[in-house]
């Protein structure tokens, strides 16, 4: 049986002023083993749920992408340059 390697928690507060930053450019947030997670984690990125990083609602984009060990998940700021 093989060993499930250990993923680093995605730090959302960093990335979250990262796509701030750079408004309408996609920064990967995190890889998740399972689609569902990470589809999981874009629902919360453009509601804003679950934590103040990427609020006000609607001011981020999020989409994942199938990668050779789960999917990545990248956000982009939409809301506006500040």
């Amino acid at each position: 049986m093989s060993r499930l390697i250990k993923r680093p928690l995605a730090n959302h507060a960093l990335r979250a002023d990262d796509c701030r930053r750079h408004p309408g450019v996609w920064i990967e947030i995190g890889s998740y083993r399972s689609n569902i997670s990470a589809r999981g984690i874009c629902n919360m990125i453009r509601k804003g749920l679950r934590t103040p990083y990427y609020l006000p609602a609607g001011s981020f984009e999020a989409r994942t992408k199938l990668v050779d060990d789960g999917t990545a998940v990248y956000a982009r700021y939409v809301g506006g340059a500040q």
